[in-house]
């Protein structure tokens, strides 16, 4: 495993993460953009976490899964094996853990199965992405995700595995008990290259989070002009904005056209998709939105999939970042008459002001902020370490977690002397003055 220097002066090249419900069409958006930047001439990579990868499908040519592979000219594929990087990265953690089933009477074969263990995929899908842009191969990249609740988890998992600060200082401890268990214990406590190999795990994750914070990376949502599909855009949008991630473009994907030669069945359709057009534009503002009508043949292979960037993006470059928006600041306010002062740190999350559910806790040095059923935990600057959570405020789409400093007792402090021994000192200093 690759243990990676993120340096802030590092040039980093374009990438941009498509997601969405499945079957909205955000492997054809994904790889239409892709194609229209390659044949800008520049160098791109797209790349599928999906695990039902279609990439190789709507190419129609066969993609590797282990290293990128020529589509055409300045355009390369991948489709991430994780079962590929498992073995690559941690077999002494695959190792481990399928000796620990076969202990409890596992068979060997279902053993080597269950190694694979909830997220990984998602995080070797992202590390492989971290990978990538640091090679310094690709002038732009295109992740195609899997469907949005997929996604989700796999930028939430890092946080979930690392725990934060405090997750790490027990991993530590943890590390230093089996050491010193191990002796005694057999086989049961993992070896050193179990804990080598989850260390550097650890690291990759704290990569990938700093490497989607980056300006460099976007990310885009695809939904189609139904119910279902923007409930669960507007999910997926506030979400991302809460792990601080910039959205830069929204795709409204397999819109019908609003002719009147189309029949009753669909003109009913069609009226409705004009309807949550409108509801589109309004709830995601001012993200800008893009569309693409539903064609009439299947969009296979690139020069196909160029035309849809052109009813995508239309004149614009696909690589632009249309929207920079800030999720988070700090202000500082103060009493003018007793001179106490609080810091606000201000959270943007969208459709806060429809959640009904909002909760922060303080965990040390960080914060845990849960929005209905998605949490975050969100190192603190350095800044709030030592001032205690006061409360935190709802203001429409805004959430402001307040700081003050912790209040200092004065103690009086008193002097207990036996007197009898302060006249004893007394007398020795005379005599020896």
């Amino acid at each position: 495993m690759l243990s990676r220097d993120l340096t802030e002066n590092q040039s980093q090249p374009r990438v941009i993460i498509y997601s969405g419900k499945g079957g909205t069409g955000k492997t054809t958006i994904s790889s239409s953009t892709a194609v229209a930047l390659a044949r800008q001439n520049k160098k791109v990579l797209i790349m599928s976490s999906d695990p039902a990868h279609s990439l190789s499908d709507v190419f129609n040519t066969q993609i590797s899964r282990n290293e990128p592979q020529k589509i055409e000219n300045n355009l390369y594929g991948l489709e991430v094996d994780t079962i590929y990087e498992l073995k690559k990265n941690m077999s002494g953690f695959q190792k481990f853990v399928s000796s620990s089933y076969q202990n409890k009477g596992i068979d060997s074969g279902m053993a080597t199965e269950l190694t694979t263990q909830p997220g990984l995929d998602e995080i070797f899908a992202l590390s492989r992405l971290v990978d990538e842009a640091q090679s310094g191969k690709w002038d732009a990249l295109v992740l195609d995700t899997s469907p949005t609740g997929n996604t989700l988890r796999l930028l939430a998992y890092p946080e979930i595995i690392i725990g934060g600060n405090m997750g790490k200082q027990f991993f530590k401890l943890y590390k230093s008990m089996s050491s010193l268990a191990r002796p005694l214990s057999g086989n049961s406590i993992p070896d050193e290259d179990f804990f080598n190999e989850i260390n550097v795990l650890l690291k990759q994750m704290e990569d990938i989070n700093k490497f989607i914070l980056s300006p460099e990376v976007t990310f885009r949502l695809v939904l189609n002009p139904e119910k279902l599909s923007i409930l669960e855009t507007k999910r997926a949008y506030t979400f991302v904005h809460l792990y601080g991630i910039n959205i830069d473009g929204i795709v409204i994907n397999k819109i019908l056209p609003t002719s009147r030669t189309v029949g009753e069945y669909f003109e009913f359709w069609s009226e409705l998709h004009s309807k949550y057009l409108m509801e589109i534009d309004n709830s995601f503002y001012p993200t800008p939105v893009f569309r693409c009508n539903l064609q009439r043949t299947e969009p296979i292979g690139p020069d196909a999939l160029h035309e849809i960037s052109k009813l995508v993006f239309g004149e614009e470059v696909p690589d632009k970042i249309f929207y920079s928006g800030k999720n988070f600041w700090i202000e500082t306010r103060k009493n003018a008459v007793t001179e106490d002062h609080r810091e606000i740190l201000c959270i943007k999350i969208p459709f806060l002001k429809d959640a009904e559910d909002v909760k922060v806790e303080r965990m040390g040095t960080d914060i845990a902020v849960t929005v209905d059923r998605a949490q975050r935990v969100i190192t603190l600057p350095r800044a709030l370490y030592s001032l205690e959570l006061e409360k935190y405020i709802r203001e429409d789409n805004l959430l402001r977690v307040v700081f003050r400093e912790l209040p200092v007792e004065k103690e009086e402090v008193e002097l207990s002397v036996n007197k009898n021994m302060l006249d004893k000192l007394r007398s020795m200093r005379r005599l020896k003055i």
